[in-house]
């Protein structure tokens, strides 16, 4: 079986938890990383509903996107509905686990699926939330070896950016060295000025997969002491943040739109700010996105699309002449559970030779109905 500690790295390749804002807290909410795991309940929330279909599914983990605990717990109290909970997941060995802003934010994570269920182009950050720079990596590795640390490289996210993958340069040539008395060359005489055919390899790496890349460059390389250089890149800057905007690939008529919307996310109802009838830049935000209004207004958006907007954030997208639809907190991330499956299931299959169960939760988290 495949362990909690496991099934945690595939959540944080997809969602590194360095991305998540300040204030939130995720990661492991309540239990123990060498505690064993064949399936795992994908939930938006964790409440006693969940919790009992986790019991009735034999769920030894449950990922959700809401965090439980968000501030300090003084005490953990059986009386009380939080205390219980946590009581009863303790004694039912079951872990729980949250991957929240971090998920929002990421390449790749929810407000990217979102927007790509429109027929979109150009995406783009709404609102960046970190800048960090690339880095060029720089090695020297035997002929014979190339391929094999090359891949290796590669597949652990070397040479990505945007739309590119697999980006490198290398170059034949000499290298010489002599190894000292208490060596052990992979190639070459002890105490002797040894000449090799090397290849000269370059290539990017974004700076969350820095470290596995380096670590790989490492364990792959086959000489006692590689050699490596890695510079940072002052030119080019990997950029996170909270939302997504991008371009409609033909303009559209708003009312056309709408209806577009509510069959894509499958939502009967909408709030609605009209503004402009033709739609061509949309910008969108999961779950509570009123802070960003302005930001899509500056970024040239036609449309802002996400929930919990208020009475007065709606009359600041019509004073600014901006569209806007509000598709509601749970409208846009119930999605969660489609993203997890698919990008869990896939990770597993192709890193865990363990048999391992992505449970959907069947439940519906929303306290709201419409009537």
């Amino acid at each position: 079986m495949a362990k909690v500690a496991e099934v945690v790295q595939l959540v944080g390749e997809l969602a590194p938890g360095r991305l998540a804002e300040d204030w939130d807290n995720v990661g492991l909410q309540v239990g123990d990383l060498n505690q064993e795991v064949e399936n795992v309940l994908l939930a938006l929330d964790f409440n006693n509903e969940i919790f009992t279909e986790a019991l009735d599914k034999n769920c030894q983990l449950i990922i959700t996107h809401h965090p439980f605990i968000f501030n300090g717990i003084k005490s953990v109290d059986a009386q009380s509905e939080s205390g219980k909970l946590i009581y009863g997941l303790i004694k039912n060995d079951i872990s729980l686990f949250s991957a929240h802003t971090n998920l929002d934010i990421a390449e790749g994570g929810l407000n990217d699926y979102l927007i790509r269920k429109l027929d979109v182009e150009n995406i783009s950050v709404l609102k960046t939330t970190s800048s960090l720079n690339y880095y060029k990596l720089v090695t020297f590795i035997p002929e014979g070896s190339f391929k094999n640390v090359r891949d290796a490289l590669y597949a652990e996210g070397a040479g990505k950016y945007k739309n590119y993958s697999h980006s490198g340069f290398y170059q034949q040539g000499n290298g010489n060295f002599r190894p000292l008395e208490n060596s052990d060359p992979y190639l070459g005489q002890k105490d002797s000025l040894n000449q090799v055919n090397e290849y000269r390899f370059e290539t990017i790496v974004a700076p969350e997969n820095l470290d596995k890349v380096v670590k790989t460059l490492l364990r792959e390389h086959p000489y006692e002491e590689p050699a490596w250089d890695l510079y940072q890149m002052e030119n080019l800057k990997n950029e996170k943040g909270i939302g997504r905007i991008a371009d409609l690939k033909e303009e559209i008529e708003l009312q056309t739109l709408i209806e577009k919307i509510k069959e894509v996310y499958s939502i009967d109802q909408l709030k609605v700010v009209e503004q402009k009838n033709k739609i061509k830049r949309i910008a969108l935000c999961s779950g509570s996105g009123a802070d960003f209004i302005k930001d899509a207004y500056y970024q040239g958006a036609d449309l802002y699309l996400t929930g919990d907007i208020k009475f007065h954030e709606a009359q600041t997208a019509e004073e600014l002449g901006l569209s806007l639809i509000d598709f509601g907190h749970y409208g846009s991330e119930k999605f969660v559970r489609d993203l997890l499956a698919a990008s869990l299931k896939t990770k597993a299959s192709t890193k865990l030779n363990k048999e391992l169960n992505f449970i959907k939760s069947e439940l519906n988290t929303n306290p709201w109905t419409y009537k």
